[in-house]
């Protein structure tokens, strides 16, 4: 199904749909792992209470408390990327 090959085709998508927003200080990536940087630890904790209202399913990672992990599954589609990134940016934009 040429799952791997299309890797850093969606990660290269999620990062073009979030990479803008004036929230997103950096996203690291590798493929489709993302750590998408807000600079500050406030900033990621008001999230992760967005994203739970949300409905949405993100971690931190523990040498790092400034960034929120994005880590969806290989076999996601463009559209649930587009979905996905979709309420991501709503929550950024309620984080203020």
């Amino acid at each position: 199904n040429k799952v791997v090959e299309r890797v850093e085709t969606k990660g290269a998508l999620y990062e073009m749909l979030l990479k803008d927003h004036p929230a997103v200080r950096e996203i690291r990536r590798s493929g489709l792992l993302l750590a998408v940087e807000l600079g500050e630890p406030q900033k990621l904790y008001r999230i992760m209470e967005l994203f739970k209202q949300a409905g949405i399913l993100s971690d931190w990672f523990l040498f790092c408390d400034t960034a929120f992990r994005i880590s969806p599954p290989l076999t996601i589609s463009e559209e649930e990327i587009r979905q996905s990134a979709a309420l991501i940016l709503k929550c950024l934009d309620e984080l203020g």
